[in-house]
C-alpha cells in the first residue's frame, strides 16, 4: 500500500513538474498533427491490447510500448489508437486532436481532458457537445476520462463530457 502511494505521489509530481515547464497552445483545427509514432518514441514494436471487458474501459496501452516523461502523451497515444479503429471500421471519417490535459483529481487520482474535432456523418457524435461546421465537421467535443495506470498498463476510463 504504501508503495502504491509512492507511485502516485511520483506520478503526481511529474505531473506538476511538466505542466509548469509546458505552455498550453490550442492547435488550429486545419493543422496536421504528427502522427502518434513521431509524438512518443515506443521501446519495443506495439502488439494489440486485449479486447476490453471492464464497459468503463475506453482504452488501455502496454506501459512497454510506450516510453513516455509525461502523461499527456500517453493520453493521446490511447485517445489516437481508438480513434484510429473507429476510422478503419468506417464509424467516423477522420478527426483531430487539439489539446491534451491530464488534471489531478483532488483524491489522488488524475483526468484526462482531450479536445478534439471529428469528421463523421453520424449526426450522435452531436449529443454530447460539439460544434456541427462545414463538411460533416464537428469541432471542440471535449472528452474527459479517469487516467488509470497499472502495474502493465496506462488506461482511459469512465468516458464523459467535460463541463
Amino acid at each position: 500500500m504504501n508503495l502504491h502511494r509512492t507511485k502516485l505521489f511520483l506520478l503526481v509530481f511529474i505531473l506538476l513538474l511538466s505542466a509548469c515547464a509546458q505552455s498550453a497552445e490550442t492547435v488550429p483545427p486545419t493543422a496536421v498533427l504528427p502522427s502518434p509514432t513521431e509524438a512518443i518514441a515506443p521501446t519495443e514494436t506495439p502488439t494489440e491490447v486485449p479486447a476490453a471487458t471492464d464497459p468503463a474501459l475506453f482504452g488501455a496501452i502496454a506501459q512497454s510500448e510506450i516510453q513516455a516523461y509525461s502523461l499527456e502523451p500517453v493520453a493521446n497515444a490511447i485517445f489516437t489508437r481508438v480513434m484510429d479503429a473507429l476510422a478503419a471500421n468506417g464509424d467516423i471519417l477522420e478527426y483531430q486532436v487539439t489539446r491534451v490535459t491530464i488534471f489531478p483529481a483532488g483524491d489522488g487520482s488524475l483526468y484526462a481532458e482531450i479536445t478534439f474535432n471529428v469528421r463523421t456523418a453520424d449526426p450522435s457524435w452531436l449529443a454530447d457537445g460539439g460544434t456541427q461546421s462545414a463538411d460533416d465537421w464537428i469541432q471542440n467535443k471535449c472528452s474527459r476520462f479517469d487516467f488509470v495506470t497499472t502495474e502493465t498498463e496506462f488506461q482511459l476510463k469512465n468516458k464523459r463530457t467535460c463541463n
